[in-house]
């Protein structure tokens, strides 16, 4: 059997799914978890964990996985005391990068992963993410403003956001949605072997 195929994606992510076809992985099954996303932990590193692990959990007890490796992963967008949630809209979008424009944000990559064995692995990554100071071009850029909806701070810098990142320090992929080297280093950690 391909253990390669014992992997349930617990997200809705497209950009997750691509991640994890990258390194070769294409999940049995992809599932969406329902988890209110609002928390009350204020130290970003335990929230992160803590969604991904939550949404982890969901999928293996509402749709009763066993014998499996579970994966989910959270990301939050954070610059001094405030969360930048998934943009609802356009003008929230906009809202958004002018308060990050010329400056660092932090983007906080939580993973999950329970084993078959029912082992549970947690982790977050740290992305320092540099913008650009951004200009009355990139406020009316219709297409960038569209692409942030629905994406943790509001742009996608793997799309057209590229263009507002200066330079960043850390997991690329973490900004993604998904830091694809630990995700990796993790599922080594639990025994996992792609035959």
């Amino acid at each position: 059997m391909n253990i390669a195929s014992e992997i349930i994606l617990a997200s809705s992510s497209q950009r997750r799914l691509k991640l994890l076809k990258k390194i070769g992985i294409k999940p049995e099954k992809v599932i969406k978890p329902e988890v209110d996303e609002k928390s009350t932990i204020s130290k970003i590193t335990i929230k992160a964990k803590d969604l991904a692990y939550r949404k982890a959990k969901f999928v293996q007890e509402h749709y009763k996985i066993k014998n499996k490796y579970i994966i989910a992963a959270d990301t939050i967008v954070y610059r001094s005391g405030f969360v930048f949630e998934k943009a609802e809209n356009k003008n929230e979008v906009l809202e958004y990068l002018k308060k990050l424009s010329g400056k660092k944000h932090y983007v906080y990559g939580g993973i999950c992963i329970i084993s078959p064995n029912n082992k549970i692995l947690k982790r977050v990554v740290i992305t320092e993410v540099f913008f650009k100071k951004l200009c009355s071009y990139d406020f009316n850029d219709n297409e960038l403003l569209f692409e942030g909806v629905g994406k943790a701070g509001g742009y996608a810098i793997q799309g057209k956001g590229s263009v507002l990142v200066k330079k960043i320090k850390g997991s690329f992929y973490n900004v993604v949605g998904l830091s694809i080297f630990e995700l990796n280093n993790m599922l080594l950690g639990l025994g996992w072997k792609k035959s």
